[in-house]
């Protein structure tokens, strides 16, 4: 690979202050509220003009706010012992007042579209309500190193390269791209993580919505099933079993397709080391009228890198393109109800599962999760899904402790990661929804305690970090387990 010398240059500094997060996605924004509500002046910077990543502009996707149930023995619909607290209740009860309808159980009044629009509005509002300065629009660049310590962001965006110095940082990329250009270690996704959970390695997605449907004509058509026994053999032999029974109202429509318009039922983007496929997609209905909605997604392979920019440029543009002729070559040429729509707005980014995270000083895994394992450094107990629904169908329900060490990297300070930029195997374990709201506010509660103790993360007195989470409504445990971690 060749290089240039970049020439040295001032540049300014806008802000100094305690606390700086990178990322206002789920995590992030949450981070950010914390970290001023704690006492800290804050700075939340993003590369979107709207925060809440996707429970925001990208339009929830195709989950709720809060997770389902794991397992039909389980009562409870969260996944953070044993119920909603601090500021992610906070924010769910502000967003259910203000009609958020994307909460368990379903109702008939979901509109992902809207829910988006009333997330990301109550995020911003607690963000500014609590103080903490915005800088959107904002892309994160280096981290200003002094030594092997963060001390700022180097940032960019139409007022050119600036400077935010910060005591402490918070990396709520998703990817760790902060700590990756800190030369923090970094954990990296492997193909046997598909046994553990079905959206790793890597698992991706580019979420649209589709207007002016008219589904009785659809279902009707659906009813019909005018599938053909050659249809049937057909479709075995050009696509496979899973397709086949998947697309099965559609194999007269896609053997048309595909014989007579060359359509073809999946992609194939180049990696430069592999390729990922990208499927046929399916355009489901929505709860709001004439809607559709439906995701575009690569095959999970360990070679994909979401902190690989080539490799999401390259996505990005087969998922669009891949996601305009199905909308507009297929379904609304082939697929009766689809006549009259139109593609109304694919999401302003591509939405990921997985990915690289740091190498913390504890990497938490699957089977803590599994066996319920303890750690002195607790902050919450966590359930993580596929886990909870595991030790359910063996008898005994059980969380495991979040430990504060999965979010300080190993050889770097003044850094602290949050959400999936956390260290956690698979690289999918940390991405729950509702615990990325928690595993923020206490992110960003130790920022602001490293920033008024002036101490690195690294050095911070875990146990100050706990008595104060235990006040914001925090579950460590009960009676015996607080006495044995010695808070009471």
């Amino acid at each position: 690979m060749q290089y240039v010398i970049e020439p040295q240059k001032q540049a300014p500094v806008i802000y100094d202050v305690d606390v700086a997060v990178a990322g206002g996605g789920v995590a992030g924004v949450f981070a950010a509220i914390a970290a001023a509500r704690n006492g800290a002046s804050t700075i939340l910077i993003d590369r979107f003009g709207s925060v809440g990543g996707n429970i925001g502009p990208g339009m929830i996707c195709n989950g709720n706010m809060i997770s389902g149930r794991a397992h039909e023995k389980l009562w409870y619909e969260c996944t953070v012992y044993p119920r909603l607290y601090g500021i992610g209740k906070e924010f769910i009860d502000r967003y259910a007042e203000l009609g958020g309808g994307s909460l368990p159980p379903l109702a008939a009044t979901i509109h992902r579209p809207n829910d988006a629009s009333i997330a990301a509005y109550v995020a911003q509002t607690m963000l500014e309500e609590s103080g903490v300065k915005l800088l959107l629009s904002t892309w994160c660049g280096d981290p200003i190193m002094e030594d092997r310590r963060v001390g700022g962001l180097f940032v960019e965006n139409k007022s050119g390269r600036q400077a935010v110095k910060a005591r402490v940082v918070i990396d709520a990329t998703g990817e760790a791209d902060v700590a990756r250009r800190a030369g923090a270690p970094i954990l990296y996704p492997k193909a046997e993580y598909h046994e553990l959970d079905g959206h790793s390695p890597t698992g991706m997605g580019l979420y649209f919505l589709v207007g002016g449907i008219d589904w009785d004509r659809y279902n009707r058509f659906v009813e019909q099933d005018r599938v053909s026994d050659d249809d049937l053999a057909w479709g075995k032999e050009r696509l496979d079993a899973l397709w086949t029974e998947r697309f099965r109202p559609f194999l007269p429509l896609l053997r048309r397709a595909m014989e007579n318009n060359g359509y073809r039922m999946e992609d194939s983007v180049d990696l430069e080391e592999a390729a990922a496929r990208i499927g046929a997609i399916r355009i489901g209905p929505m709860e709001a009228g004439s809607l559709g909605h439906g995701n575009a997604s690569p095959s999970r392979i360990e070679s994909l890198d979401a902190g690989n920019g080539r490799h999401i440029s390259a996505l990005e543009a087969a998922l669009r393109r891949r996601i305009s002729y199905d909308v507009y070559c297929f379904w609304r040429r082939y697929v009766p109800g689809f006549e009259n729509a139109s593609l109304l707005v694919i999401a302003p980014f591509l939405g990921v599962r997985g990915g690289p995270c740091i190498e913390g000083e504890y990497t938490l895994t699957m089977d803590d999760c599994r066996t319920g394992r303890r750690f002195d450094d607790v902050l919450y107990l966590y359930g993580e899904f596929r886990a909870l629904r595991w030790t359910a169908e063996r008898g005994e329900v059980k969380w495991v402790d979040l430990p504060y060490r999965v979010m300080v990297p190993k050889s770097i300070d003044g850094l602290l990661a949050v959400g999936r930029s956390a260290s956690g195997q698979p690289d999918t374990l940390l991405r729950n929804r509702m615990a990325a709201k928690v595993m923020g506010q206490a992110g960003g509660a130790a920022a602001a305690l490293c920033a008024r103790a002036n101490v690195t993360p690294r050095q911070l007195n875990v146990k100050s970090l706990q008595l104060a989470l235990l006040d914001q409504g925090y579950y460590l445990g009960d009676r015996h387990r607080l006495k044995e971690l010695q808070l009471i």
